[in-house]
């Protein structure tokens, strides 16, 4: 290695990523299950990001729309597409 840095692997030049832990479940089953889907970002490729975000955002969306002692709805199609 030179003094520069310039033999080093750009990987290995990356700073650590300190990911914050999940919060407390919020006693409402659909917002936990929604809330799940964050598990798996720090596997998931950047470019995969927009993706899982879309889902929770859904899956949020599923949520706010339930009625309290009735059955899930249906799952909501993506915004956009048609």
């Amino acid at each position: 290695m030179t003094e520069s840095g310039h033999d080093m692997d750009p990987v290995d030049q990356q700073p650590d990523v300190v990911w914050p832990a999940l919060g407390a479940p919020t006693r409402d089953a659909a917002v936990d299950r929604a809330l799940e889907l964050l598990d798996g970002v720090r596997d998931v490729p950047v470019e995969g990001h927009a993706e899982l975000y879309s889902a929770l955002h859904n899956s949020l969306l599923e949520a706010l729309d339930a009625e309290p002692g009735l059955p899930p709805a249906a799952p909501r199609k993506p915004e956009g597409n048609s």
